[in-house]
């Protein structure tokens, strides 16, 4: 090899160096971006687990509802079956309802026992359904009592028409006679 080789062969040795230099800092370069990457991953991933954490213990509070006094659970109870009307649900009860509002049984055993209107939750969706009885008697005279009755939850006749009677002092057919005849055209 001659000296004029031997420099060629050099020059594109140290070009092969230049760019094999050029490829090894591209490299460091994305390796020090992947690094963030993946620190950017692990920290966005104990953030959720965090974020899990502290839905969890807000979910906890919220079950274990003591936090909230007697006429602001009510409220809550109020609203939340008068929008979903969860309680035309013959099975709708005790379970159900704790379900709803985010608290324990107990604590609604507790509210009603407490209560000076409905001495228990069966008697408030009692009365939740007669109400309703009430509504579809009057806006909807092509259905039977029953079927009234239905709509509203109550699943026996008889339990109906004792429940509507003690409440409001008259049958539902009398009830539905007294809209009838007071109907305004």
């Amino acid at each position: 090899m001659n000296d004029k080789d031997y420099e060629a062969r050099i020059r594109e040795l140290e070009t092969q160096v230049e760019v094999l230099q050029e490829a090894n800092v591209k490299l460091i370069n994305r390796n020090m971006q992947l690094g963030q990457m993946v620190d950017a991953y692990y920290d966005v991933r104990r953030r959720i687990q965090i974020m899990k954490e502290l839905v969890i213990r807000h979910k906890e509070l919220i079950k274990h509802a003591d936090l909230r006094d007697d006429d602001e659970l009510m409220a809550v109870i109020e609203t939340k079956l008068e929008s979903e009307l969860n309680y035309t649900d013959p099975n709708f009860g005790l379970k159900e309802l704790a379900d709803l509002v985010g608290t324990t049984q107990t604590r609604i055993v507790e509210l009603f026992r407490r209560s000076t209107l409905h001495k228990s939750l069966d008697d408030y969706l009692d009365y939740l359904r007669i109400l309703r009885s009430m509504y579809h008697l009057q806006t909807q005279p092509s259905w039977s009592i029953a079927a009234c009755a239905q709509e509203a939850g109550f699943t026996v006749i008889r339990s109906f028409n004792r429940k509507f009677q003690d409440a409001i002092g008259m049958t539902p057919h009398e009830f539905r006679l007294l809209c009838e005849n007071n109907k305004i055209d």
